[in-house]
């Protein structure tokens, strides 16, 4: 037999009729003798016999499958919070359809109409980095329209009135900043991240925060604008080679790594020449040559509690402006000292 087994072909092979076998592979098969039941169901084991998961979801109108829109899977961030969102859907019964935008808004709207087109239950949704909040609301309101229940992650904007799940990055930025300020640093440099994202601005807040309360000036000229990317901080870092710096504040792990490996390639020495301070806290940051002391996002914990919030958004069938915060926790490793200590 060519193609997948259908219930006429285990009729065929058993001689009972396509009413008694859907009967019975359905589980309604409630007046058929028992002999009858395993005649079939040896059958549909023979044939490899799979139910029609689509026709089911249309009959249903409940597919079990969720969508996952991330910004970029190569950023190990979205990679760790992936595998939360799918180890607690795996868990409830559900399966994930994963959708990487590479960091485009137009990315995010193809996605959005692609899960809807394949009957999804719900999408948990990680704007793209260009995203404004002019785009989200158009991202947000074509979600809605496809009457498609939703949670937003990390990335947020203030004025959208939508179930979010984030991080306190205002705590996390000044955690970062208060870190270096403790060590003795008086000139520190900012990587941020790109400024129309509101999880970057609140890290510069807090940063400005620490600031405040050490009677330090704020210098917009120790302020570098990135996108997340490591080849952000690269950039970032070849930009840094005129200014008065003892250490640099990178809003994400992986614009450090470039700032980290620039810094080698110049000939400087971390934390020797300068103190280097990360966020994420992802899997890569304590196996570097210098373990790099970072700001840790409880990145796995924020995707399962997505996942779990989306599931009774979806059992409730209804849309609440939800605000979950996690808080981040400050770790120190060998990549920040002292500046009495650089050389």
């Amino acid at each position: 037999m060519n193609g997948r087994a259908t219930i006429k072909d285990i009729a065929k092979d058993t001689g009972f009729s396509v009413t008694t076998v859907s009967l019975v592979l359905n589980g309604k098969a409630v007046k058929i003798p028992e002999n009858t039941k395993l005649i079939i169901e040896k059958s549909a084991k023979k044939l490899n016999y799979r139910p029609n998961q689509l026709a089911i979801s249309l009959v249903k109108k409940h597919s079990n499958t969720i969508g996952l829109i991330v910004s970029d899977i190569n950023n190990v961030f979205f990679g760790a919070m992936a595998k939360g969102v799918e180890d607690f859907l795996y868990d409830n019964g559900y399966n994930l359809i994963l959708c990487n935008t590479n960091d485009k808004h137009q990315g995010d709207l193809d996605y959005i109409k692609i899960l809807a087109d394949k009957g999804v239950d719900g999408i948990v949704y990680s704007m793209s980095v260009d995203t404004t909040l002019q785009k989200a609301r158009v991202s947000t309101d074509l979600m809605k329209k496809n009457r498609i229940p939703f949670v937003m992650v990390d990335r947020y904007f203030k004025y959208l009135e939508v179930p979010v799940l984030r991080v306190n990055h205002i705590y996390g930025g000044y955690c970062a900043t208060k870190h270096l300020l403790g060590l003795g640093h008086k000139k520190i440099a900012c990587v941020t991240g790109p400024s129309c994202l509101q999880d970057s601005n609140d890290r510069l807040f807090g940063y400005k925060k620490a600031l405040e309360e050490s009677d330090i000036h704020y210098n917009q000229d120790l302020i570098i604008e990135g996108n997340y990317s490591w080849e952000s901080g690269i950039t970032a870092m070849k930009s840094m080679a005129d200014k008065d710096f003892t250490a640099i504040f990178a809003f994400n792990d992986m614009m450090a790594y470039g700032v980290y490996n620039q810094a080698k390639k110049i000939g400087l020495n971390i934390p020797e020449d300068f103190s280097l301070v990360g966020y994420d806290d992802i899997f890569f940051s304590k196996m570097l040559e210098v373990p790099l002391t970072t700001v840790r996002q409880p990145v796995y914990e924020l995707g399962k509690k997505a996942a779990e919030q989306l599931l009774q958004l979806i059992n409730n069938k209804k849309m609440s402006a939800v605000n979950i915060i996690f808080q981040p926790e400050l770790v120190i490793r060998k990549s920040t000292s002292s500046p009495d200590l650089q050389q």
